[in-house]
């Protein structure tokens, strides 16, 4: 008798360390140029995004399998990009100042409250320095290809400036940013993202639908002032409240759908060089953030990507 539950026992210990085996095996999802990407790379991922918009557990565990591929394919035709142009070791000076501003956007004290945050995903730091640093070369590289073709109507702000209020009105933002692909109609793609909004939340359909930066934040631009804010978007949120989405909006880069979280009145403080300099800054980087998509769809066409 003793021998029999022996031998169940043995069984039961041989089945588990089999089982476990089985969920750490490593199996090759797919290949993007010559960099293998396997099922840990995509878990990893999925860990990350969920660390940035814990509202994806919600989803299916497939749906958030795909986001998650798609966030890697992005990062890794990026730095297969930018590794034609940049040295990554000699990157590594700026990694503290980009840790800082990751940590703060996330409302952590301090890197070491981001760490603890991390281990909790089986995030280590050096991986979060790693993605920080491709957005950031990215961005650097998109600067100095554009930066001579980006047009300011200085005078415009300058006019705008002088007709602003005593009082200005911050607005509170998330985004959507989405693509028609040649099959779609913008009206059965609308509601097909307005219906996944209801049914699983803003954050989580920006993670499904958006191509903007802003997607793995689950949307968030966070409070901007009405100055500050395209006219045509501006237009668009005036005509909503809040918790209220705009109709799709036509850029550039493709349709934008915002999300009013909030609003506020200020106390406008001018200073014409400062408001002005921070309103360039601001028209900068919007025309930027599209140069930036539609290279990045440039380049994706010349990239090896394959299922395995």
């Amino acid at each position: 008798m003793q021998i029999k539950t022996f031998c169940c026992l043995l069984l039961i210990i041989i089945g588990s360390i089999n089982l476990s085996n089985a969920q750490n095996k490593i199996i090759i999802e797919f290949q993007i140029e010559d960099e293998i990407i396997t099922n840990i790379d995509i878990l990893k991922e999925k860990n990350y995004l969920i660390a940035l918009n814990n509202s994806l557990k919600k989803l299916p565990k497939e749906q958030i399998i795909e986001i998650s591929k798609n966030s890697i394919i992005r990062e890794k035709i990026k730095k297969s990009k930018l590794l034609e142009i940049y040295d990554f070791e000699k990157a590594d000076e700026y990694s503290d100042q980009l840790l800082s501003d990751f940590y703060k956007k996330l409302n952590f004290k301090n890197e070491k409250d981001l760490i603890s945050y991390l281990s909790g995903y089986d995030l280590k730091i050096d991986e979060i320095k790693e993605k920080l640093k491709i957005e950031a070369l990215w961005n650097e590289f998109i600067f100095s290809k554009y930066n001579n073709q980006i047009k300011i109507d200085e005078e415009k702000i300058k006019k705008k400036i002088k007709n602003q209020k005593k009082y200005l009105v911050e607005y509170n933002l998330s985004e959507i940013l989405f693509e028609l692909n040649s099959d779609e109609k913008l009206p059965d793609k609308y509601d097909l993202i307005f219906k996944n909004i209801k049914e699983k939340g803003f954050k989580n359909s920006a993670n499904i639908f958006s191509i903007s930066s802003t997607s793995k934040y689950g949307g968030e631009i966070g409070w901007i002032s009405s100055n500050q804010l395209n006219e045509v978007f501006l237009k668009e949120i005036k005509l909503i409240n809040v918790d209220e989405l705009t109709k799709p909006i036509q850029t550039s880069s493709g349709y934008l759908i915002l999300k009013l979280n909030g609003k506020k009145e200020i106390e406008a403080e001018l200073n014409f060089e400062k408001e002005f300099n921070k309103m360039v800054i601001e028209e900068k980087n919007r025309q930027l953030n599209q140069f930036s998509l539609i290279y990045f769809n440039k380049i994706k066409k010349n990239i090896f990507i394959s299922d395995k």
